[in-house]
Formats: C-alpha cells, structure tokens, sequence
C-alpha cells in the first residue's frame, strides 16, 4: 500500500516537473522571438502547452482541430505576411473529427478564408467562401470583390444584388453595384447607382462622399464640390477617402477571435 501510494505521489512530481521544464522552456524560446506583440505570443505559447498537456492525457481527440484554429488565429495576428496561420488551419480541418456536424466543416471554410483575405491570397479566399456553403449578408460584397477582380464580373454582379434583395436601402449593396460599374469603365452608371440610394435615403453623408469621388473622375467638378458639401453637413467629420470596398477586401485587421476549447 505504502509503496503504491509512493509511486503515484512520485508521477505527479513527475508530471508537475516536466510541466515546469516545458513552461520554462516556452519562456526562454518567447524572449528569443523578434519584438512584436508579446502579449499574442504568450496566448500563442499558452495554447500550444494546453494542447501538449491535452496529448499527454490523451484529452485531445475531439478539441485538436480547435487548437490549431486558434494556432492559425494567433499566428495570423503575430505575422501577417506570413503563411504559417494556413498551415495551422489546413491541420484544423484535417484533424476535424468526421463525427462533428458539416456545419463545424463549412465554418472552418469560413475562418479559412478571413485568413486568406486578411493575408492577400483573394483567390484562396474565394475558394473557401464558396466551399463553406455560408455566405451571409456582408460576405455577399466581399465575395462580389473577389469575383470581380477574378474578372467574372457576371458573378460578382449577382452578389451584389443579393445584398439589395434582402435590403433595398442597403448602403453595402449599393457600393457594391458602383464599384462594379466603376471598374468596368462605366462611372456614369455608377453615379445613377448613387443616385438612387441617396433618393432612398438622403442623409447618409458616405453615399454623397462616394459619388462625390466618381463625378470628381469625370470631371464633373460644381457636381463634387456640391456632393462634398452634402457630407461634411451630414458628417463634419467624414473621411472623403475611405472606402467600405477596399476595406472589406483587403481588411487592415483580423476579424477572427479566439474560440474556447
């Protein structure tokens, strides 16, 4: 009895040892990293011990893929020129357990293509939006973008429209169709576009700003300055450059947050 009550007193020294020994090591191999944001880094290395103390206890089967979502999450954020989040998630999915619901799947489809979006890869993005079966209402223009700079401007033209068949006065629907005409030489189709959201709803200060741009394009100069006029009486304060399209597809930041295991 003594000397079975011995041997597991000495695995759980074992055990509280090695945990040290992985927790120092974690914290010389994070000052050796190049300066960044410490604080990712620590949740990085945090992740990674759970996930190894998870294996050791053989508690990792069904979370494994959750692990390395959150991997790709954290690596995305730490290095955005990097293609390691990629690699992190392609495991994710492999490592889905075939059991899970086709949700989880089209999901990680989902995140996969935040990531890829986020690191410049559109046709990747793309790919996965359209295999993640779950395109919601303002994935609709970021999908449109993709197609249009993929040149299929047939295809980006029906998302856009979706967006104004769930909501005709949809400011995102309507930047979605100008940028559109836009892009295919036709800003005065455009401007009608804008046109008509400005009739449906006449104080949104963004509508004026960005027609405004597209008459300053064809030289409609007393039309911009009217249009610019329009905005800042709505908004002071608004930014007569910004852009929802550029935002949505080249996005400056990472919408993805951790999820819990």
């Amino acid at each position: 009895m003594i000397s079975n009550f011995n041997n597991k007193t000495n695995k759980k020294d074992d055990m509280k040892l090695l945990i040290w020994i992985i927790a120092g090591f974690l914290f010389a191999v994070w000052l050796c990293t190049p300066p960044g944001n410490k604080f990712l880094q620590i949740c990085f290395w945090g992740n990674n011990t759970r996930f190894f103390v998870a294996k050791l206890t053989n508690s990792a089967e069904t979370t494994e893929y959750l692990f390395h979502r959150n991997n790709a999450v954290y690596l995305a954020k730490m290095f955005p020129k990097s293609k390691k989040a990629l690699i992190e998630m392609d495991k994710a999915i492999k490592t889905l357990p075939a059991y899970i619901s086709e949700n989880e799947l089209n999901r990680l489809y989902k995140e996969r293509a935040e990531i890829k979006l986020f690191l410049g890869d559109h046709t990747g993005a793309l790919n996965d939006f359209i295999n993640s079966q779950n395109i919601e209402f303002t994935d609709n223009i970021k999908v449109a973008m993709l197609f249009k700079e993929a040149g299929n401007y047939k295809e980006a033209q029906s998302y856009c429209n979706a967006i104004l068949s769930m909501d005709s006065n949809a400011y995102i629907g309507f930047a979605c169709l100008a940028d559109l005409y836009d892009t295919i030489g036709r800003p005065d189709y455009a401007i009608k576009v804008w046109d008509l959201a400005i009739d449906r709803k006449k104080n949104n200060p963004q509508a004026y700003a960005d027609r405004a741009k597209l008459k300053k394009k064809i030289g409609d100069y007393d039309g911009y300055n009217a249009d610019v006029k329009k905005a800042q009486e709505y908004s002071p304060t608004i930014d007569l450059d910004k852009s929802i399209v550029d935002e949505l597809i080249r996005p400056k930041r990472l919408v993805l947050t951790i999820r819990k295991i």
